[in-house]
């Protein structure tokens, strides 16, 4: 499906149309073929073919191929096909798609369980950020989505190719006194929003299939994004300016509907589980690769990078981290810091 195109009304009727016709998980779990051995779950992604999500997907099909010996089979449609990030989670919580894939931000609307993960520089690095999603933690966070959506949470992809960046089409920015009055796309987390309001700038907040077209219309002027999703959707064509402010990065949540989860056999759920824990590491290395060819490829398409000095880049920082508090009734201190702990 056209990301120049898609809408929200055509995701919508995407999943009415998907809902009509294949009906995902509905009953696909407990439906085996005629002989009664082989189930079918259906999964949705937002992800385009090359990207490190779509693969480690594809990954994922193919181990739950192989560990059951056929016998379990995931049928994944991509791209936007079935459903965007929000609209998956409405259909993994209705039980109208098996599984659903969707960025922690995105999932704001639905549960807080995430919303930690938006404050800036709460993590060193990358690598360091899979001591809380692969850890303790990020197990207890699964208990917490499972009570706030009924649905069972799978394992963390990570997306984007690291850090987000800060794109505009107007001009370089090099503090965040330069962002100031420009309108930056921003995704559903009021996190983020909080975020760019403390750097500057205006932030409009729009679902992810229409921000080529809010660029391309300049709705909006920019946007903060990971390298990797600003160059597959081809937001390069709309924009002109990079800066580098490794504030923040997420990853993509795999969702599984519990009607589906409830259906299927203690053997058939350690499969699953055990494929994600294999799924999670292989798309680390994935991800970090297409990261840096990103950021080589949208410099190539004509994108100027800046990267700030250590005393400008204290400047983003300190504007970012002034923002916790007004997110500990949300986020509590005594969490963060052990978040911060993990990661040592």
């Amino acid at each position: 499906m056209n990301w120049k195109k898609l809408t929200g009304l055509g995701l919508i009727l995407a999943l009415v149309v998907f809902s009509a016709v294949g009906c995902g998980g509905k009953d696909t779990a407990k439906q085996a073929d005629q002989n009664g051995a082989v189930k079918k779950l259906v999964l949705a992604h937002s992800a385009t073919p090359d990207n490190s999500l779509a693969i480690a997907y594809d990954k994922f099909a193919e181990l739950v191929k192989a560990k059951s010996n056929g016998k379990l089979i995931i049928e994944v449609h991509g791209g936007g096909s079935l459903a965007g990030d929000q609209t998956a989670v409405e259909g993994v919580k209705m039980g109208t798609i098996d599984i659903g894939s969707s960025a922690s931000n995105n999932m704001a609307p639905f549960t807080n369980a995430f919303l930690f993960a938006d404050l800036p520089y709460i993590f060193d690095s990358i690598e360091s950020s899979h001591k809380v999603w692969w850890g303790p933690i990020g197990e207890e966070l699964k208990q917490k989505v499972e009570k706030d959506i009924n649905a069972k949470v799978l394992f963390y992809l990570d997306t984007g190719g690291g850090f987000r960046v800060i794109t505009n089409n107007k001009k370089e920015v090099k503090t965040p006194a330069d962002l100031k009055g420009l309108k930056l796309r921003a995704t559903a987390s009021p996190i983020e929003v909080a975020l760019l309001k403390a750097w500057g700038a205006n932030p409009t907040p729009i679902p992810w299939p229409e921000v080529y077209t809010a660029l391309e219309q300049k709705v909006v002027e920019g946007e903060h994004l990971h390298p990797v999703w600003i160059y597959q959707a081809k937001h390069y064509e709309a924009l002109k300016y990079m800066t580098v402010v490794d504030a923040m990065s997420n990853v993509h949540v795999a969702l599984m509907s519990k009607k589906a989860w409830d259906s299927l056999t203690p053997e058939e759920q350690k499969i699953i589980m055990e494929a994600g824990k294999e799924t999670q590491e292989f798309c680390a290395k994935v991800d970090a690769e297409k990261g840096q060819e990103a950021l080589k490829k949208l410099q190539e398409a004509g994108l100027k990078l800046y990267k700030p000095t250590p005393e400008e880049a204290k400047q983003w920082k300190d504007a970012g981290v002034a923002i916790w508090p007004q997110f500990y009734d949300k986020v509590p201190k005594d969490f963060i810091d052990r978040v911060i702990a993990a990661q040592k």
